[in-house]
């Protein structure tokens, strides 16, 4: 208890150490270049009163929730593919690698051009720049294998399927959340970013027309919301990774 609360102070005295020096610069500058924090927090205030702002964040959270599912389960396969299976390797990194070589910029105009201006961009980007965060993980996960273990597994002949539950997905499992953690914190701003080049609804869309308008106060309101709603987005993530999963004593039962 007396560390989280310790951890938690240090959280706030940072926010609060930036929180004044944005003000100190904030006062040296005209609010329509770098609104203060006050002016920003005040206009915060206003999108609770705002029903569009509801169903903006809805729409975000929607299409990161559909494009996280898919990189689950995509990245997920490829990943513990090449890791059980290292001779196809040759084969699928040079898919990795143009997957996530290529700027997500340029598969947004090609998604465009497919999809239209529709939610679909924004989850084809998700999908394809997050993926081989998740795989790149997960072959990770598999080098770092005690050795041992699975050479004792296999000397007393236990199964595969208990081999795979019992060793390797407990082992993968903190290199499984932090590739999700890393995957999502890319496609939170991959969403948003799709919204903001396509004007489709979300936040991104606000951030399009309070940038239209020349309102700064609205675009810095709307950026605090993202990184909040990310912190929450994480901190789910990190709650659902945090059962602890161990070994049974006996593998060849």
């Amino acid at each position: 208890m007396n560390s989280s609360i310790i951890s938690l102070s240090k959280k706030a005295i940072s926010l609060l150490g930036i929180a004044l020096l944005w003000q100190l610069v904030a006062m040296q500058m005209d609010p329509f270049v770098l609104p203060g924090p006050l002016e920003t927090m005040r206009t915060v205030l206003s999108y609770f009163g705002d029903p569009e702002f509801y169903y903006a964040v809805y729409r975000t959270l929607l299409k990161l929730l559909i494009g996280m599912v898919c990189v689950l389960l995509l990245g997920g396969c490829l990943g513990l593919l090449l890791g059980l299976y290292p001779r196809w390797k040759p084969y699928l990194e040079p898919v990795i690698d143009i997957m996530q070589s290529v700027p997500p910029i340029a598969w947004l105009g090609i998604a465009i051009i497919w999809f239209g201006l529709t939610d679909l961009p924004a989850i084809f980007i998700i999908v394809l720049s997050t993926t081989p965060v998740l795989v790149v993980n997960l072959y990770e996960g598999f080098a770092a294998i005690d050795g041992k273990l699975m050479r004792m597994a296999k000397v007393y002949h236990v199964p595969g399927n208990k081999i795979l539950r019992h060793i390797i997905l407990p082992s993968l499992k903190s290199y499984l959340k932090s590739g999700m953690i890393t995957s999502a914190g890319l496609g939170w701003k991959l969403a948003v970013m799709a919204e903001l080049l396509t004007s489709v609804d979300g936040i991104g869309s606000l951030l399009s027309d309070a940038r239209t308008n020349l309102e700064t106060d609205r675009v810095f309101a709307l950026a605090l919301f993202m990184a909040i709603f990310w912190n929450v987005i994480k901190s789910c993530i990190t709650f659902l990774f945090r059962s602890r999963v161990s070994l049974p004593t006996h593998l060849n039962k």
